[in-house]
């Protein structure tokens, strides 16, 4: 089969090649494989590439992809009811999407409304987001949601899942498309970072109380700035680490969380039961069935038309090692979808 493999460590254009004789995998106990028709891009790809901190790394070669969407072909045991479904899936170890065939650990019935792009487009952005707006932070009704890298994939679903939740919603970006499309999602206030000062827009948003909920998909250097937005007593979301060190060895002064009044709390998208040897490691994910209450949470909210992913570039699988080089140099908005042809099969 066709998959985007990672030969040697490096740039995206050096790291990659799209191989054709890569064996089609077999699942296990409790895993599917999908006979895949799209698969999303992901900043954690531009990671795996330069052989950076990842929650689990194979050395070269490996397939890229962590969220997939398409029709279960084969099951291992265990997962039998899932076959021939239309679905949307997580790989195991975020790794392996990429491909005419991939295996997912975690897997879901795709939303009917939406298309095989679409469908592949949703999953990480939404679940995502509602794990950190509601599982952890509990937003509420007439809160401020301060969402920074608005335009991303994440971004965007945190928008719109903030809005929807009946929230005020500031959020930031880079540049006039990228704030325009923050503003057409719902956001009341639209922040362009790249020529005003955040804090003292986040300040006159909100009549110098800061935001209830931080929200933050980026990380790196300026972290410490968008603490300072935050409300007496309110709550930064660490959803991400795009702008951080490789090291993931940040070093944030615990001082300064103290002297902001600050509750910081981490989001973490994966739904297992993981043994003690895992908890160890300071590994802690949700258990399976808040994944299934989740997705049929945003499953509503699909059907009702108040969400829906924001796709910013479809593209196909030779494509995968430019793409990444956009996201890595901030050129893109919302989800970049590979659209994998099944007349290749």
């Amino acid at each position: 089969m066709r998959a985007v493999r990672v030969v040697r460590h490096g740039e995206p254009h050096e790291a990659i090649e799209v191989r054709a004789d890569v064996p089609v995998p077999e699942p296990g106990p409790g895993e599917v494989r999908v006979a895949v028709a799209a698969a999303s891009v992901n900043f954690g790809d531009v990671a795996r590439c330069h052989g950076g901190v990842a929650a689990v790394m194979a050395p070269p070669p490996f397939t890229l992809g962590m969220d997939v969407a398409g029709v279960v072909e084969a099951t291992g045991p265990g997962a039998e009811a899932w076959l021939g479904r239309r679905v949307v899936g997580i790989t195991p170890q975020s790794l392996g999407g990429l491909a005419e065939h991939a295996l997912a650990a975690t897997v879901f019935d795709a939303p009917p409304s939406l298309d095989d792009a679409e469908a592949a487009a949703f999953t990480l952005p939404f679940h995502v987001g509602y794990l950190a707006l509601h599982e952890r932070t509990g937003l509420l009704p007439g809160e401020t949601v301060l969402v920074r890298g608005g335009a991303s994939a994440v971004g965007t679903a945190a928008i719109q899942l903030a809005r929807a939740a009946g929230a005020r919603v500031i959020a930031t970006a880079g540049g006039p498309d990228k704030t325009r499309l923050c503003a057409e999602l719902g956001a009341d206030v639209v922040v362009d970072h790249t020529d005003e000062d955040v804090f003292d827009a986040v300040m006159d948003a909100t009549g110098d109380r800061g935001a209830d909920v931080i929200f933050d998909p980026v990380g790196g250097e300026q972290t410490e700035t968008i603490w300072t937005c935050g409300a007496l007593g309110g709550r930064y979301l660490a959803v991400g680490f795009n702008d951080d060190p490789q090291s993931g060895l940040t070093g944030r002064p615990l001082r300064k969380l103290s002297m902001a009044n600050l509750s910081v709390l981490g989001v973490l998208l994966a739904y297992l039961d993981v043994p003690r040897d895992f908890r160890r490691f300071g590994i802690n994910p949700f258990p399976p069935e808040t994944g299934r209450r989740v997705h049929a949470a945003l499953l509503d909210l699909v059907a009702a038309g108040t969400v829906r992913p924001v796709i910013g570039r479809r593209i196909g699988l030779d494509d995968v090692a430019g793409a990444l080089e956009d996201h890595a140099a901030r050129r893109t908005t919302g989800r970049t979808v590979v659209e994998i042809s099944q007349e290749t099969r």
